[in-house]
C-alpha cells in the first residue's frame, strides 16, 4: 500500500503553536526530553520565527517536521561559540536542521529521508555552503549513510537528557 504523503513549508502563528505542541508530544512519547523544562507542553523558540518550517502531512494530519534556519556563517548560529571552542571551522553560509520530529505510529517509512531531501532542497535555495545537523544518533546514521561527515557530539542540552 503505498501513501501519499504531502510535504510543504508553512508559516504562521497557527502553525508555529501547532509545531511546539507536536514537538513536545513526539518527544513525550519517545522520552526524550525532561517535561518538567516545558511546562506549556509545547517547545516554541525564538528561531521559530525566521526559520523555514518543514512539515509532513498525511491525509492532512502531521507526521512528521522539521526547522531549518539559515546563518551567514558557523560562529552566528546559536551554538556559536561551541562550535569555536571545539574547533570547527567551516567557510560560508550554514543552514542548520533542527527539531525534526515523526509521529511515533509513522517510523520506518521513509519520512526521515523526505525531510533530508527537503533540507538539501531549502540549503541550496538560502546559499548554504554546509548544513549541520543536531539530531539523534539513529538520525546522524541516516545522514552517515547518506555520506555526511559527523562532527561529533552536539553540546548537552538539559532539555534532552535522553538524547
Amino acid at each position: 500500500m503505498s501513501l501519499d504523503f504531502k510535504i510543504s513549508i508553512v508559516e504562521g502563528n497557527e502553525w508555529l503553536d501547532k509545531l511546539a505542541r507536536f514537538r513536545f508530544e513526539v518527544w513525550s512519547a519517545n522520552n526524550m526530553i525532561d517535561p518538567s523544562l516545558f511546562p506549556e507542553q509545547k517547545c516554541l523558540e525564538d528561531v521559530d520565527q525566521t526559520a523555514i518550517q518543514i512539515v509532513i502531512e498525511l491525509k492532512d494530519e502531521l507526521v512528521a517536521s522539521t526547522r531549518f534556519a539559515s546563518y551567514p556563517d558557523i560562529y552566528s548560529t546559536h551554538h556559536g561559540d561551541y562550535y569555536k571552542n571545539a574547533g570547527i571551522r567551516l567557510e560560508g553560509a550554514v543552514g542548520i536542521p533542527e527539531h525534526t520530529v515523526v509521529r511515533p505510529d509513522m517510523t520506518r517509512r521513509g519520512l526521515h529521508s523526505l525531510i533530508i531531501d527537503e533540507v538539501v532542497r531549502q540549503a541550496i535555495i538560502v546559499g548554504a555552503r554546509f548544513t549541520i545537523s543536531e539530531c539523534t544518533p539513529a538520525a546522524a546514521d541516516l545522514l552517515r549513510k547518506r555520506g555526511r561527515q559527523s562532527l561529533g557530539m552536539a553540546p548537552y542540552d538539559p532539555r534532552f537528557p535522553n538524547i
